[in-house]
């Protein structure tokens, strides 16, 4: 174990024990309410599991739970859309180790879009972009200039499907992402883990929470983790840390105030090379490439990143049906890049010798923004409304200095004997660019009504965007919108537990940046047609959702893999989606179908980066003795590269776990790609880059919980 892993499983370690130094003996208090309960609104019997606890089954079968995203206290199983909602349990039982990996096993879901990546999750939802937020927030603005969310700090992980701009805003078309951090509870619990895997990797990471005072008026929760892994590509490293205290202070009953800090740090390198298609897709006299490697300089390249924010989350109950509910967030963010990747368009000789391009780059994020709202339920003659009003509010700042790119500049390289050394940096003449800043403020309604079966969802928002582009010479330029989106849906709620629903959704999003000529971006808007049907046993044993629908998008944002200009084009989606949650008594199932036509609207070609079929199936069976074994397998077809051209090759991946449970000790192994299958994941386009999907990652884990 190198120094600076052991620092920082001591800090782990001393963190850990503080927080267990709780003020007097902490006396268990009631779990906090649960909303549909506690309003009587929830049409759902309660879940019968004869064995084990019924915890492990929820990350499977969980629509009878309100989802975040929804910003209302309305289960997904009574919301005409589809959304769904991955546990940490799921999280872990599938060895996740990023946000795209928890994803690979929902419908509807491209994850892994760009293959082995360690600067971001590319994720796509119905062929298009999702936004990424957390705990109802925006958490990601422009590229490659903050830290990803490790899925260990997260409760769960919830996709919002189709436009959603009526509850957030600045909402991508394909939907929203929305990650839940872990916050503190009031029952006494921890877990310590220890993990070490491929690829040399060592992790250490602890979760404890409870309450700090006798009366449980006061509660903590601490998340850490501490990394030191190399990848599946020669000297890119993905070290890193995460630290997340949070505080809860319950003054009187119906009040709490929770703060949490976020602090993540993430050193390595760019594992995304832009390889060549020759030798990676194409034929080439040498052979293909190797997956490992690496044609930048190890003492020079770097992708170093970091993040700090605290956010505020205020919960009042003001009456026995009415809660005032506000999350505020500030965060600062910074990204340095230093990189070398096969310059874009040249073909290797045939010893296999290709120019490279250097490139540099610091960027950061300065992101203020908050979300308050009224949620309650009034009954009005035979109907129930479930009603939320707020007003969101963001603030975002993203600069980029010490910039340059210069194709062919970074010397020569041998893909299959690379040499390094032949470092360029002399010729590097760095600049400022533009800063672009957003200032948005939205007003929303929502109103969930109730006419005994039937379900009429409706919302209406009211958005005023500011899009500035900050010149480094020469006058700023501004652009302001105003638009109102909408959102309806009408669902029949059988006695059977099938629920038929139709629904229509608007997007708006004020996009950042300049296009390649140097204009402002107009927004991205659209709109989304949906019918679909949602089943759920009367045990809770078995849920099936079916969606069809069609997209259509307008000043869509076509962008590259590399830093650089983009443009505006159109696009229309069309498809269907299937997902069948199944439990046998310890046996439980999950699987999902995908099929898409994804185009752009004016050239008619396949939307690049999409796959067209999408099929996935995972199990878990878990023995009374303890021991628990998974199995799971990916499918994707009719993948094709930027413009349509370029046709991917399918592929099928399998993914394993075995697990074993004794008393507060948990032992498992996880898999994913089990035969070590070597596949490109994704081309730009004919005679341009590709990049090499994840190979075998084999992970062992060690947890202790109380």
């Amino acid at each position: 174990m190198n120094s600076r892993l052991f620092m920082t499983a001591f800090a782990i370690g001393l963190l850990g024990s503080m927080a267990l130094m709780r003020v007097g003996p902490a006396n268990a208090e009631p779990e906090a309410r649960n909303d549909n309960q506690e309003a009587g609104e929830s049409r759902l019997d309660p879940i019968e599991v004869s064995g084990d606890s019924g915890r492990e089954s929820d990350a499977y079968i969980n629509l009878d739970q309100p989802s975040q995203v929804g910003k209302n206290r309305v289960s997904v199983a009574d919301t005409p859309q589809s959304i769904e909602v991955v546990e940490q349990d799921f999280i872990q039982d599938i060895g996740a180790q990023t946000i795209e990996d928890a994803l690979v096993y929902s419908s509807g879901v491209f994850a892994e879009q760009f293959g082995f990546d360690t600067r971001v999750d590319t994720v796509s939802v119905r062929g298009l972009d999702a936004s990424r937020y957390l705990d109802g927030l925006r958490s990601i603005y422009g590229f490659y200039n903050s830290v990803r969310t490790n899925p260990y700090a997260l409760e769960r992980i919830e996709v919002l499907k189709g436009p959603s701009s009526v509850l957030y805003g600045q909402s991508e078309l394909g939907g929203i992402i929305n990650a839940v951090s872990k916050l503190p509870r009031a029952e006494q619990q921890g877990e310590i883990w220890a993990q070490a895997g491929s690829f040399s990797r060592m992790q250490f990471a602890m979760d404890l929470t409870g309450p700090l005072t006798e009366s449980g008026n006061l509660l903590y929760r601490l998340v850490a983790l501490g990394r030191d892994a190399d990848t599946q590509v020669d000297f890119v490293e993905d070290d890193g840390y995460v630290l997340s205290p949070s505080l809860t202070w319950k003054p009187r009953d119906g009040t709490e105030l929770t703060v949490l800090l976020n602090r993540q740090v993430n050193t390595g390198k760019v594992s995304a090379q832009f390889l060549p298609s020759r030798g990676t897709i194409d034929p080439a006299p040498r052979g293909r490439i190797p997956t490992n490697t690496f044609v930048g300089e190890p003492e020079w390249d770097r992708y170093d990143r970091e993040k700090t924010e605290v956010t505020l989350f205020l919960n009042q109950r003001l009456t026995e049906n009415w809660d005032f509910r506000a999350t505020a967030r500030h965060t600062d963010s910074e990204a340095e890049t230093r990189e070398h990747w096969t310059q874009v368009g040249e073909v290797p000789d045939d010893d296999g010798n290709i120019p490279r391009t250097i490139f540099q780059s610091d960027k950061a994020t300065d992101v203020t923004n908050l979300d308050l709202r009224l949620e309650g339920v009034v009954e009005l003659g035979p109907t129930r409304h479930h009603l939320a009003i707020g007003l969101d509010h963001q603030d975002a700042l993203f600069t980029e200095d010490n910039y340059y790119s210069g194709p062919g500049e970074g010397g020569t390289i041998n893909v299959y004997d690379p040499h390094y050394g032949n470092l360029q940096s002399q010729v590097l003449d760095p600049v400022d660019r533009p800063d672009s800043e957003i200032r948005q403020t939205g007003l929303y309604l929502i109103d969930h009504i109730e006419i005994d079966r039937l379900v009429v969802s409706a919302a209406l928002r009211r958005d005023d965007s500011e899009n500035t582009t900050l010149a480094v010479a020469g006058p700023d330029i501004t652009t302001e919108d105003e638009v109102t989106t909408g959102r309806a849906g009408l669902m029949y709620r059988f006695d059977s537990g099938i629920s038929p629903y139709v629904s229509y959704a608007e997007s708006f999003v004020p996009n950042l940046g300049t296009d390649e000529a140097g204009g402002t971006l107009e927004p991205t808007t659209g709109s989304q047609e949906e019918i679909g049907l949602k089943y759920l046993s009367r045990r809770h044993s078995l849920s099936v959702d079916l969606a069809w629908f069609d997209i259509e998008q307008e000043d869509r944002v076509a962008r590259g893999n590399t830093p650089g200009g983009v443009t505006q084009t159109g696009a229309v989606v069309d498809g269907w989606e299937a997902q069948v949650k199944k439990r046998f008594g310890r046996f439980e199932v999950l699987a999902n179908y995908t099929r898409l036509d994804a185009r752009d609207a004016s050239a008619g070609t396949r939307l690049g980066y999409v796959a067209e079929e999408l099929a996935s199936i995972w199990s878990k069976y878990r023995f009374v003795n303890g021991f628990r074994l998974g199995a799971g397998a990916r499918h994707q077809a009719g993948l094709v590269g930027g413009g349509g051209a370029t046709a991917i090759p399918d592929v099928t991946l399998y993914d394993a776990m075995v697990g074993y449970r004794t008393g507060a000790w948990d032992f498992s192994v996880n898999a994913q790609n089990v035969t070590d299958k070597t596949y490109v994941s994704w081309c730009r386009g004919p005679g341009l880059d590709c990049g090499y999907g994840s190979r075998r990652n084999v992970t062992a884990n060690v947890r202790y919980r109380y």
